[in-house]
């Protein structure tokens, strides 16, 4: 197994399936907590017993990661987005768009998402290479849009400014650092007043069945619904953008494993893609902030966190907590048997009160997009560009180049 100067990892575990592909220096294993120094201390937790038991304490802890420090309150006029909030305002906020995450309701969603997906593929070229990033962003924008309710969620000019947007920052404060300041500011703007305007326009006429005439049922001025609408695009667009291409990534460089996803059905293919997520969590951190003295109940022994204390889980560590994954926890291996109760994706969802609640339509997506996709034979141009992302403490990933083979190439050759 060797590793490149971009954090990317290449070779095979010990029984032969891929390993984890992207790393950071500093990650570790063990202990399975310990306190950072720095400006702030920084309580690291790596053990997955310890990292859900702080996640599930929803009265002892709130948000402090994706900016929520920094940002720090909306005003006493203006509600904050539902990834800051906490308490009774999060779960009445959860509550309300509970429904157009329910498992029936999702389901309703495979039609025209493989609808979608099959257009979208059609357009990957025999003569040429098209950048899949952008092609899976495609997807994850048409797809979150249909479920918030942005009318023009196919138009290449609201992914464009949605893609403007949520292009990394780069870091440091050189001119072109500022430049990309102002771009996400414009691109914002533009999406407010061409994007998300015109569908609550629309939608005081007459409501349909989407997210943003909830938000208006409830009272949301325009600005908060457009931080509700920024919020649900970050979760739906962009971490899914990255699911598909990290798994795409994995299965053209692994025989064994494209031809296992191939041949299995709906719920072994959905199998494959939580052990990439497992392996490649797109949010590689969460962060905390305890709220009163906390006891944890550890693999070791309790484990006492004070109150007003920074705890930062690292899913990338909790999620290979070989106590829980068993043997070779580094490596790729679908429907490893795990402990009850413990999802297949361990924490990359997230847990507690804050856990990703459009997980279901993720993993759907992802897997008829790439199941769309490996219809065909498809090569790729060698691995994506890998960049890593501050707010998420997680991967960007971009032009992962694939084309289509001709259809009569034989797979078995």
């Amino acid at each position: 197994m060797t590793a490149t100067a971009d954090g990317q990892t290449h070779g095979t575990a010990a029984g032969g399936c891929p390993v984890r592909r992207l790393t950071q220096p500093d990650d570790a294993l063990a202990p399975d907590v310990e306190v950072l120094d720095g400006p702030e201390p920084r309580w690291r937790i790596r053990s997955f017993e310890v990292a859900r038991a702080l996640l599930r304490h929803a009265d002892g802890t709130r948000q402090a990661g994706f900016g929520a420090e920094e940002v720090g309150g909306a005003g006493p006029s203006m509600r904050p987005p539902v990834l800051y909030l906490e308490g009774e305002a999060h779960h009445a906020q959860r509550r309300a768009a509970a429904r157009f995450f329910a498992p029936r309701t999702v389901e309703g969603y495979r039609g025209w998402m493989e609808a979608t997906a099959d257009g979208l593929v059609a357009t990957v070229r025999t003569d040429g290479w098209t950048d899949l990033t952008r092609l899976s962003m495609q997807m994850a924008v048409q797809v979150a849009s249909r479920v918030i309710g942005l009318d023009h969620g196919s138009s290449r000019a609201m992914h464009r400014r949605l893609d403007q947007f949520f292009e990394p920052e780069r870091p440091g404060r050189s001119p072109l650092a500022r430049w990309r300041a102002v771009e996400r500011g414009s691109a914002l703007t533009r999406f407010f007043l061409l994007d998300v305007t015109p569908a609550i326009r629309a939608r005081r006429r007459r409501r349909r069945d989407d997210l943003i005439s909830r938000l208006l049922d409830d009272g949301f001025s325009d600005v908060e619904i457009l931080t509700e609408c920024v919020t649900y695009a970050a979760a739906g667009m962009v971490t899914t953008r990255e699911l598909i291409t990290v798994a795409v990534w994995h299965l053209l460089e692994d025989d064994a494993l494209l031809a296992r996803y191939r041949a299995g059905d709906r719920d072994e293919r959905v199998a494959v893609l939580d052990e990439v997520l497992r392996l490649e969590p797109v949010v590689g951190h969460l962060l905390r902030r305890t709220t009163a003295d906390l006891t944890l109940d550890g693999p070791d022994g309790p484990v006492d966190v004070p109150a007003g204390s920074l705890v930062d889980i690292d899913v990338r560590a909790v999620n290979a907590d070989a106590r829980v994954t068993g043997a070779d926890p580094l490596a790729l291996c679908p429907a490893r048997p795990l402990p009850r109760a413990v999802p297949p994706a361990l924490l990359a969802f997230g847990d507690g009160h804050h856990k990703c609640p459009g997980a279901p339509i993720a993993l759907m997506e992802a897997e008829i997009f790439v199941s769309a996709l490996l219809r065909h034979e498809v090569a790729s141009a060698g691995p994506p560009r890998v960049r890593w992302n501050e707010v998420t403490q997680g991967y960007d990933l971009s032009a992962l180049r694939v084309r289509r083979l001709p259809d009569t190439v034989d797979r078995a050759a």
